[in-house]
């Protein structure tokens, strides 16, 4: 500190640092409040009491989640269900005479409750196509595991576990099913799907049937 010949402080010199004291004080005091209302905002907006200042939501909401995937995920870990706890309907949709009740029996030899067998009604071009509801995920996994093919899975808004098996001109063709001691048929192997899925919660369902064959295994539960 610079001192006059008198010995007294430089009066000058003292009061700039007086108010640059003053104002990093004023300063600091703005930033802590700033700093405090910021704090008091966010935790307001993270609770819901207060709307944020931005318009669009950071989650993408779910169903919107990716609409080109509809094929449901089978329970995460989960291994085939025993034959005797599945009900299936077999449906023909092809012209081949006599193919529902073939594979029928087939299903019956491995311990499936098939409820009915029918004709589809229309025809399908494809190999093997299973209808399933939210209650019969897994059970729909473990009887596409029988087709040594390409089984479509579609999910529809029906209730109860029964599953619809659509035989198409493929299967027809040659198709079949796979020999009972085929590795595909592990019971400790866990289900899984053949291509990108998703949980039931973010996949649309499709219309289901108008009514279904009465299923003895929903009734049990």
């Amino acid at each position: 500190m610079t001192e006059r010949a008198n010995g007294r402080p430089d009066a000058r010199r003292a009061q700039v640092r007086r108010h640059r004291r003053e104002r990093q004080i004023i300063v600091f005091g703005v930033l802590v409040i700033a700093l405090a209302f910021s704090a008091l905002f966010a935790a307001a907006v993270y609770k819901g009491d207060v709307e944020g200042p931005f318009s669009q939501a950071f989650v993408t909401p779910a169903g919107s989640y990716d609409a080109s995937v509809t094929l449901v995920c089978p329970p995460h870990g989960s291994t085939p269900m025993k034959a005797k706890n599945v009900a299936v309907r077999v449906l023909n949709g092809t012209d081949t005479n006599g193919l529902a009740g073939t594979v029928a029996g087939d299903l019956k030899n491995r311990n499936y409750k098939v409820v009915s067998t029918a004709n589809w009604g229309r025809t399908y071009d494809g190999f093997v196509r299973l209808y399933f509801g939210t209650d019969g995920i897994r059970q729909a996994y473990t009887v596409a595991r029988n087709f040594d093919g390409d089984v479509v899975m579609t999910y529809d808004n029906r209730e109860g576990s029964l599953v619809d098996v659509v035989l198409g001109s493929k299967y027809a063709d040659g198709g079949g099913l796979r020999s009972t001691l085929a590795p595909e048929l592990d019971m400790d192997l866990q289900l899984s799907a053949n291509a990108e899925c998703l949980p039931a919660t973010l996949v649309t369902p499709e219309p289901g049937p108008r009514t279904l064959p009465e299923n003895p295994l929903d009734k049990k539960k």
